[in-house]
């Protein structure tokens, strides 16, 4: 199984293209909002369920997209000709230099534009035939537990829910409403829901006729049971829950008759932070 999380920033700036011709409109210094994705590619830590702490994301983000905020692309040593191309590889190339797993940084220079920098390309699939749903969602609450003891408050998240699958052939007319009734199946006792991990990083959790409780070295967090779905899991964070979702997806037996080779479940928390999931059948 491989996963990626992506992270959202964003900024504004000033540029022109200085080899485009003095008739093409972007000889012109102008402006955009930028908005950049980045996306860490790794193995799921076993204790804390996740590739890389968001907040570490987040602050090399800062760092090197920050630097670009309300400055001239172009005045910037190694952006001399701030194309998107350029930008997203001088952007990977620095974040890179700080973040270990970096795979791809995505520069949308407009609502409808944009160019990913991805070294070494995407590697071939055999013939086949990708299906995909999207529009698909839930609500749920967790609390992350570390391995130090500390935890996070019981909190609550949105999640957008995207999948896509690759099968041999075209397959049947009716494969993408499979691939959805899979998807639905696979996030449904995740709706509105305290999602508990059964083998957290400390502590443990007892299950009891009326509630559930998360013992951990300084306190005990009583739950409703009717309220939880525990999660055969170290973590739920949001690395853990894609995994989740993609691994019952494929082991669906209508996507076994689909002869799916591949499914990849995309995870939004929030507004900002999306993981990718890929599990090949």
């Amino acid at each position: 199984m491989s996963t990626e999380i992506t992270k959202e920033f964003t900024f504004e700036a000033a540029h022109h293209l200085p080899s485009v011709g003095d008739a093409h409109k972007c000889s012109r210094t102008h402006g955009h909002l930028f908005r950049v994705e980045v996306t860490v590619g790794g193995e799921i830590d076993p204790i804390m369920g996740w590739i890389i702490d968001f907040a570490d994301l987040a602050k090399a983000g800062k760092e090197v997209i920050g630097a670009l905020d309300h400055r001239v692309l172009n005045n910037i040593p190694g952006l001399e000709n701030p194309t998107s191309e350029n930008l997203a590889k001088y952007l990977f190339d620095r974040l890179a230099a700080r973040i270990h797993g970096v795979t791809a940084v995505t520069v949308h220079e407009s609502p409808t534009s944009k160019c990913t920098y991805r070294p070494g390309g995407q590697v071939a699939r055999p013939t086949t035939v990708q299906i995909g749903v999207s529009g698909l969602s839930f609500a749920a609450a967790h609390v992350l537990v570390f391995p130090n003891g500390e935890r996070e408050p019981l909190h609550g998240h949105d999640y957008r829910v995207s999948v896509s699958a690759w099968i041999a052939g075209n397959g049947p007319d009716n494969a993408q409403e499979i691939l959805r009734a899979a998807t639905v199946d696979a996030i449904a006792d995740l709706e509105h829901r305290v999602l508990i991990a059964s083998k957290p990083a400390i502590g443990h959790v007892e299950v009891l006729q009326d509630v559930v409780k998360l013992v951990l070295p300084g306190e005990t967090v009583v739950l409703p049971r009717s309220d939880c779905t525990l999660i055969d899991t170290t973590s739920t964070a949001t690395e853990a829950l894609a995994a989740l979702i993609a691994q019952r997806i494929a082991d669906s037996a209508a996507i076994a008759d689909l002869k799916v080779s591949e499914v990849s479940v995309s995870l939004l928390e929030g507004t900002q932070d999306l993981v990718k999931s890929t599990v090949k059948c």
